[in-house]
């Protein structure tokens, strides 16, 4: 039978910087000391300035790239307004057949990084990942450094078979299409982690009975150039609470009453996807985004606020595919997946010295990503 839950295979070693900090990171709410070892002079991500790419060359040219991909010019496109900054590709970034061998490589890689492929089909892969590093590193304009984890984190999800009703029942449907909840992406001491990139490796369109795959950003307000908007107060004041109580996590809200901060972050996520299908005559906000898997795209987005601190705003999940059960359920509703690839940009320990620089580094990097996208 289909897998309840996805799968996550762990392919990232643990991070360099988890290992080289002399510090001692204490988080109470919104407040955390970070004490290090200075590095001389404050360098961003250990690269002087003039390596850095610039807003003006943020556009993506494939057409003059080593790899076969021939989609011509690709610019990150915003998908919500700030404070949220979150980009997607204008086209995938991989073809299709480069994503069916990223996909083979990954199933068929353990935790250490070993794989059963021969050296042939790995290399291979290994040469599509590079190239996956350099647009990321280039559209997010964050280098990569020694402090990073060398590979993906990699996820899989099965479908999971539910009955029609559960699509009408908003608490059911959150039970099956969110099972994990919402997280921001600096939870269990990651507070490093000021970037997150996803790669789609599938297509997961829905159909009459399949639904679900997306990630949603409960939190998000789409993006409208010149429309400045603030976020629902309500929302942003649950996930402010959140972190306040130090729950990165909504499954860590203990309060399990239905107008606990935590589920009220997960029903928006509910709510968008019912916008999005129209499943039931609820009133639905106008609040929320989902960002559904079209293979070879890319999205990035911004985990840190302008003060160095979580961002209350970056809550996202990842949706279960779901099925519909009927009585000639086919073998491809079986077979169906979904698989992603996640990259986490971290902010290097050689780029400051003291709390406010690390703070510097986290708005310099939202700046550039505003600059280069945003205007």
């Amino acid at each position: 039978p289909p897998s309840p839950l996805p799968v996550v295979v762990m392919t990232m070693n643990m991070s360099m910087s988890a290992l080289r900090i002399l510090s001692t990171c204490i988080l109470f709410g919104r407040c955390f000391s970070l004490v290090v070892p200075s590095f001389g002079r404050r360098r961003l991500h250990g690269l002087h300035k003039q390596q850095l790419f610039t807003a003006e060359n943020a556009f993506l040219d494939r057409t003059t790239a080593d790899s076969p991909s021939l989609f011509g010019a690709i610019q990150m496109t915003p998908l919500s307004s700030p404070p949220l900054l979150l980009l997607q590709s204008s086209a995938p970034i991989i073809s299709n057949e480069q994503c069916a061998t990223l996909i083979e490589y990954f199933d068929h890689i353990n935790a250490e990084g070993d794989t059963t492929l021969d050296a042939k089909q790995t290399n291979n892969a290994k040469s599509i990942l590079g190239d996956v590093h350099d647009i990321i590193d280039k559209v997010s304009n964050c280098p990569r450094h020694d402090g990073e984890a060398k590979l993906p984190r990699y996820v899989r999800y099965h479908p999971r078979l539910i009955d029609e009703e559960a699509l009408f029942d908003s608490k059911k449907l959150n039970d099956v299409l969110l099972p994990d909840g919402c997280h921001v992406d600096t939870n269990n001491g990651k507070l490093f982690r000021h970037i997150t990139a996803i790669l789609y490796l599938t297509d997961n369109t829905p159909d009459d009975c399949s639904f679900g795959g997306g990630t949603t950003f409960p939190l998000a307000k789409p993006w409208i150039e010149g429309d400045n908007n603030e976020n629902d107060d309500a929302l942003r004041i649950s996930a402010t609470r959140l972190l306040e109580r130090n729950v990165q996590h909504t499954k860590g809200d203990t309060d399990q009453s239905a107008n606990s901060d935590g589920r009220r972050l997960e029903m928006a996520g509910v709510d968008a996807f019912n916008r999005d299908h129209a499943k039931n005559d609820a009133p639905h906000n106008n609040v929320g985004l989902r960002v559904m898997p079209q293979a070879g795209r890319l999205i990035f987005f911004h985990n840190i606020n302008d003060d160095g601190m979580s961002d209350a705003t970056s809550f996202h999940g990842g949706e279960e595919l779901i099925s519909i059960v009927t009585d000639q359920q086919s073998d491809t509703d079986a077979e169906r997946t979904k698989n992603i690839l996640v990259f986490f940009k971290e902010i290097s320990i050689k780029s400051f010295s003291n709390l406010d620089g690390f703070t510097e580094c986290a708005a310099d990097a939202r700046r550039w990503t505003k600059q280069a996208y945003y205007q």
